[in-house]
Order: structure tokens, then C-alpha cells, then sequence
């Protein structure tokens, strides 16, 4: 069974406004691939639910996005829970075109995990795998608990970056 160091959990960024949310979607997708990540949108998206409400449609999004290195032993867990609500079309003018945007409250939610082990090739009980954790590799275990830490957290300054271009 692999062992799962937690790193972020449930880090969350709030904005209520108006921003292109599909354009959201899309970017922080785009980040995801371009850091090496497994695509959320391929077997990653555990849930998509859209409902349609008075005050505007809600929307709930989980991703789980993964990557592996050294040949399958660690494997990088970045999950993002998006929480829309009262979501509407809006149009805007901005240099003086009129272009359509999204008005609504968003929750997102930010939770990354190191899973050594996850090829499950070594025996956990074993002599040889207390050895090698405890010996051989525990700079390896940081040098990658940090990577996670810092790209979970550059992903949510992309979100934030993203929420302060449409503050207008």
C-alpha cells in the first residue's frame, strides 16, 4: 500500500465578481499539462454538475491531477474543487466594445499529496524499504514534497492573478 504525505490541504481562494469563468477553466487546464500533470479533463474530472437555479446556474467541478517521477515511485497529487454559484452571463463594455462575461461567487478549493511507493513495487513490511526510506532516498522524499508544495502554490497564484486582471 503507498504511503501518502499530505502537503496542501484545502487551501481556498474565494472571489465574487465578474471574470470569464470558461477562460478559467481553460488556463488553469493549460497549467496543469504544461507543469506535467495528468489532463483533469481526461479521467481526471471526478465530477461535473451543473444546476440550474433561480439566482443563476450552480456549477461543481472536482479535478484530480497527477504526475509520476523516478520510474513510478513517487507519484504528485495536485486536486482542485471549483464551487460555483449564481453564475449569469453578463455583458460588459471595456474600451469600448461590449464583450460577454460571468458574474458569480467562486469557491476553489486547493489539496495536494506526495504518494510514495505508488507502484507499489516494494514490500512496505520489508526490511529493504524501511533501508531505502529511511537511508537512500528521504532528500528525495523533501526535494519532492517542496516541488508539490510550490506548484500547488503556484497554481493558486495563477487563480489570483487571473481574478485581479478582471478587477476593473
Amino acid at each position: 500500500m503507498p504511503k501518502e504525505d499530505s502537503i496542501i490541504r484545502d487551501a481556498k481562494i474565494k472571489y465574487k465578481g465578474i471574470f470569464d469563468f470558461k477562460l478559467l477553466y481553460k488556463n488553469l487546464r493549460d497549467w496543469l499539462m504544461a507543469e506535467g500533470y495528468s489532463d483533469p479533463c481526461e479521467g481526471g474530472e471526478k465530477k461535473y454538475c451543473e444546476k440550474i437555479k433561480p439566482a443563476g446556474k450552480q456549477i461543481e467541478v472536482v479535478w484530480k491531477s497527477s504526475k509520476s517521477e523516478e520510474v513510478g515511485y513517487f507519484n504528485l497529487k495536485l486536486d482542485v474543487n471549483f464551487f460555483v454559484n449564481a453564475l449569469n452571463e453578463v455583458e460588459v463594455e471595456r474600451d469600448g466594445k461590449k464583450i460577454k462575461l460571468d458574474n458569480c461567487e467562486i469557491e476553489m478549493a486547493f489539496s495536494s499529496s506526495l504518494e510514495r511507493n505508488a507502484s507499489k513495487t516494494w514490500d512496505e513490511n520489508g526490511l529493504m524499504f524501511k533501508i531505502y526510506e529511511k537511508y537512500i532516498i528521504p532528500y528525495k522524499i523533501e526535494q519532492f514534497k517542496i516541488e508539490l508544495y510550490k506548484d500547488t502554490n503556484n497554481l493558486m497564484d495563477e487563480v489570483k492573478n487571473f481574478f485581479n486582471i478582471y478587477r476593473f
